[in-house]
Formats: C-alpha cells, sequence, structure tokens
C-alpha cells in the first residue's frame, strides 16, 4: 500500500478513536464510514456480539462482503428451536422461505445438536455462488420475519470456519453460544 493512503488510514481511524466513531473498511483503501442509525453494522446487518467488540463497521448498504467468499455456496441460514413452541414457529419459517426464496437449498431439520449448532435447527444455503448478491435480500427477510427464533447467517469464506462463525457472522433474534471448539 502507498505510504499516503497508510497515512490517510492511520488519520481517519485515529480520528475515529478521538470522536467515537466506528470505522469500517469494504475494502482496503475506502475511506471511513458512519452509520447514524445506530449500533454497529455489518454489509449483513447488526454486529453479533461476538464481534462487536471488534467495533469494525462496513458499509451497511453494499451488498458486497469485505472478506472473499469461496467460489462455492456462499452462505448458509442456520434457524434455531428449542421445544414444541419454537418447533413449529421455525417449520413456519422454513415455508414462507421455500415460498420466497425458491432458488435456496433446504435441508433436513435436525431435531437435536449437532456440530457447532446448539440446539435443534433446521438448514438453508444459498444453493450456489451465482447467489451470492442476493445476501440483502434475504437479510431482510431473516430479520423482518425470525420472531422469536435464533438465526444466524454466516458465509463461507477464505478465512476459515471459526471466523465465518463469529466474526463474520450474523444473528437475528438471540445470540446463542456455539460450541466453537468443534471449528478451531
Amino acid at each position: 500500500m502507498r505510504l499516503w493512503r497508510k497515512i490517510i488510514l492511520s488519520a481517519t481511524f485515529l480520528g475515529s478513536l478521538i470522536h467515537g466513531h466506528s470505522i469500517g473498511f469494504v475494502d482496503s483503501f475506502s475511506a471511513a464510514t458512519r452509520d447514524k442509525r445506530g449500533p454497529p453494522r455489518t454489509p449483513f446487518g447488526l454486529v453479533p456480539k461476538m464481534a462487536a467488540a471488534n467495533n469494525i463497521q462496513d458499509d451497511p448498504n453494499n451488498d458486497t462482503p469485505s472478506f472473499a467468499l469461496k467460489q462455492r455456496n456462499p452462505y448458509d441460514v442456520h434457524v434455531y428451536y428449542d421445544g414444541p413452541k419454537q418447533r413449529e414457529e421455525a417449520m413456519t419459517l422454513r415455508e414462507k422461505m421455500q415460498s420466497q426464496f425458491q432458488w435456496m437449498r433446504f435441508f433436513p431439520y435436525r431435531d437435536r445438536p449437532i456440530g457447532p449448532h446448539p440446539v435443534p435447527m433446521w438448514e438453508a444455503d444459498f444453493g450456489g455462488y451465482e447467489n451470492r448478491h442476493r445476501w440483502t435480500e434475504v437479510h431482510d427477510f431473516v430479520a423482518a420475519e425470525h420472531g422469536n427464533l435464533s438465526v444466524l447467517i454466516h458465509p463461507h469464506s477464505e478465512d476459515g470456519d471459526y471466523m465465518d462463525h463469529t466474526k463474520h457472522a450474523f444473528w437475528a433474534g438471540e445470540v446463542l453460544d456455539l460450541r466453537l471448539e468443534i471449528l478451531r
């Protein structure tokens, strides 16, 4: 990176610290941005509590992530439930999503914890790399329709599973404590 860019980025970072603003970089050369709508956000919504400590903020209106996606299915959606009432709510959300997003792939529900997921859930994915730019429509739908459910949307980035389930993750509803030791 050229010296003048480093100087500008350093000055922007220090100014953000002094004024208490969040900072964000969509790519390594972008200027800092500030979202006046509330808590820190990523291109995928509110920063989850696991990533909030980093106080990193990307452009919330940008459908291009700040990380490199693997050229495969770009995102997974996990809808968690605990007990019969939440299970029914989760299956209703599944039906709505199947109707709204016919291009997505939906997998069988799991009525027990599996992998890093601490409670029962069902999973869907974006079906293929060609759907990577459909993030916002899925995010907005999940944010509006999740009800009392916890929903995790995470990418498949070149940064690896641990980062995808923590720093790069978006949560709608309560953030669950994933069994992250499995991902290390």
